[in-house]
């Protein structure tokens, strides 16, 4: 995973939505708003600079809980 800071939005942003971005820069993307953009989150996405950034779950009917996986970018 890349060197996240709260400084390290903009570069994050531009590598996860450039042609050829990897899962893993979405996904890094994702980890900054989790750490640092809890105001974007509307409760279902991070919404923030017309980008709609969702977390991808796996579920575990067991426990009844999800686990973050990934991001995707809608």
């Amino acid at each position: 995973m890349a060197n996240i800071n709260y400084y390290s939005y903009r570069d994050l942003r531009a590598t996860a939505t450039a042609p050829g971005a990897t899962q893993a820069d979405i996904d890094a993307l994702g980890e900054w708003f989790r750490r640092y953009g809890e105001r974007y989150w509307t409760g279902e996405c991070y919404d923030a600079d017309g980008l709609y950034l969702y977390p991808v779950e796996k579920w575990d009917e067991e426990t009844e809980q999800g686990e973050i996986v990934g991001y995707e970018i809608r």
